[in-house]
């Protein structure tokens, strides 16, 4: 059967069968199922948008003019076909997405390739969870150069088998979060312009630029004041925080 007839008879068996959504919807005299015309989803597109671009359900169904339930059926098949990646060495970036209070995707990350080693689907983020994929990552072979986290709590002191560090994106965002993003202080003014170098300059030189502005706001982060009790307390709290964080 030459390729002519083949499509002469697919199209005799199909009919226009009004639409949806704004999509052409089609009907086969074969199968008697009814289907849409257009393009299919983009698989990688669709988990990319849900995920990075923390997407709803709602949200992609209309973006890609279907059902929310096709979206959740072909994010489940996507979520089911992950495969682990155990490279021989990585620093594994962790951190976990949520998407409603009880849903979030917890990630590892190679840091050189992008690549996502491992992801696990919680109600929420524990230490114990992290350890545990660790090692899991561990035991598949990988050695693990060091840990980049975020500021969830105790995890820093938690991570003990490897060099870990917070992420930078994290301080930055704590250091904002405590001076904000205009601080009338000097002392602040310099130290939220010093935390948004951090990005561009190399280890040697920042500890350098602390070290200084540690040594020149000493006597203001040591101020103190006497309260009605007759005890003294520190006044710049918030700004003395930092520097440990940092």
């Amino acid at each position: 059967m030459n390729k002519k007839h083949v499509y002469s008879v697919a199209a005799k068996m199909l009919k226009k069968n009004g639409h949806r959504r704004g999509l052409q919807m089609y009907f086969c005299g074969d199968c008697k199922k009814r289907f849409q015309g257009g393009r299919r989803i983009d698989s990688t597109t669709l988990w990319q948008s849900y995920l990075t671009e923390k997407r709803t359900v709602k949200e992609l169904s209309v973006m890609h003019k279907c059902s929310e339930r096709t979206i959740r059926k072909k994010l489940k098949l996507i979520a089911e076909s992950f495969t682990p990646s155990f490279p021989k060495e990585a620093t594994v970036i962790i951190d976990t997405t949520y998407f409603s209070r009880t849903f979030g995707v917890m990630l590892f990350q190679d840091a050189t390739s992008g690549k996502i080693l491992y992801r696990k689907f919680v109600k929420n983020e524990t230490n114990k969870e992290y350890l545990s994929e660790l090692e899991d990552i561990k035991d598949g072979g990988t050695k693990i150069v060091a840990v980049v986290c975020d500021g969830h709590t105790g995890l820093l002191l938690a991570i003990t088998s490897y060099p870990v560090q917070m992420c930078q994106f994290h301080q930055l965002q704590i250091i904002r979060r405590l001076l904000t993003n205009s601080p009338h202080l000097p002392a602040s003014i310099e130290l939220l312009a010093l935390a948004r170098k951090m990005f561009n300059i190399g280890k040697e030189q920042f500890l350098m630029e602390f070290g200084k502005w540690c040594d020149r706001w000493e006597d203001f982060l040591n101020e103190r004041t006497t309260l009605i009790s007759g005890k003294t307390t520190l006044i710049h709290t918030d700004v003395l925080g930092l520097p440990r964080g940092l």
